[in-house]
């Protein structure tokens, strides 16, 4: 049986992507790096904020660490929060599993942006554990992120479930030995979501009857396609 369900934040509770792309938009702009594209960005949906800053730190010979580079562009996406709006059926689907249940955040967004997010929508009263990604020394794909939230809930991973919208973020749960829902977005609808254990389109499809007995790790019975 299942007893908590945890939820990655960015593309599966909050549509916060665009937001995303422009603070680092601006920041990348501020160190004289003209373009970073919507294209561009997407190739980083689901990873982390220090992977755009290695990567932009190597490619434009910038003169500033990761932490710092990261550090800049949160200052701009901190003031941007207010403006998130949450996904459709969120609400719902809090309201669903957490009377059944314990819930938790576990995201590679840092925990200071995690915790405004929360607060900012009054949805703190939802989540046990909220992990980010400033919290353990590996981000998505690597399992950490899902490792701590267990450790934290003091529940194995084979009695947690999570909601992911990427392909990364897939991996990280299934390398931590969760099962998985997918729900992709419209940012990562060409992730390759073959490894989770449902795909669905939009996150309040799922029932809480989902978390009964093991009726959830008869994969094929609860493959959905994308539609």
């Amino acid at each position: 049986m299942i007893e908590a369900v945890i939820f990655d934040m960015d593309g599966t509770l909050v549509d916060s992507e665009p937001l995303h792309h422009l603070a680092w938009q601006q920041t990348l702009a501020d160190h004289g790096v003209p373009s970073f594209s919507w294209e561009q960005f997407l190739v980083y949906v689901g990873t982390s904020n220090e992977k755009v800053a290695e990567d932009f730190i190597a490619a434009a010979s910038l003169e500033i660490d990761v932490a710092e580079l990261v550090r800049r562009k949160q200052v701009r996406y901190l003031e941007m929060i207010p403006k998130l709006a949450l996904l459709p059926g969120v609400r719902t689907v809090l309201q669903r599993f957490g009377e059944r249940c314990r819930l938790a955040v576990a995201s590679s967004s840092h925990l200071l942006e995690l915790q405004k997010i929360l607060q900012i929508h009054a949805l703190e009263r939802y989540f046990e554990v909220v992990v980010g990604g400033d919290m353990v020394v590996r981000k998505k794909p690597a399992p950490d992120i899902y490792q701590q939230a267990c450790r934290m809930l003091g529940l194995p991973p084979d009695r947690c479930l999570a909601f992911e919208d990427s392909e990364s973020g897939v991996q990280a749960a299934k390398r931590a030995g969760l099962q998985v829902v997918a729900v992709p977005s419209g940012y990562s609808r060409g992730h390759d979501f073959a490894t989770a254990d449902l795909v669905i389109t939009r996150i309040d499809q799922v029932e809480a009857a989902l978390l009964d007995g093991d009726h959830f790790s008869v994969r094929t019975s609860l493959r959905s396609s994308l539609t």
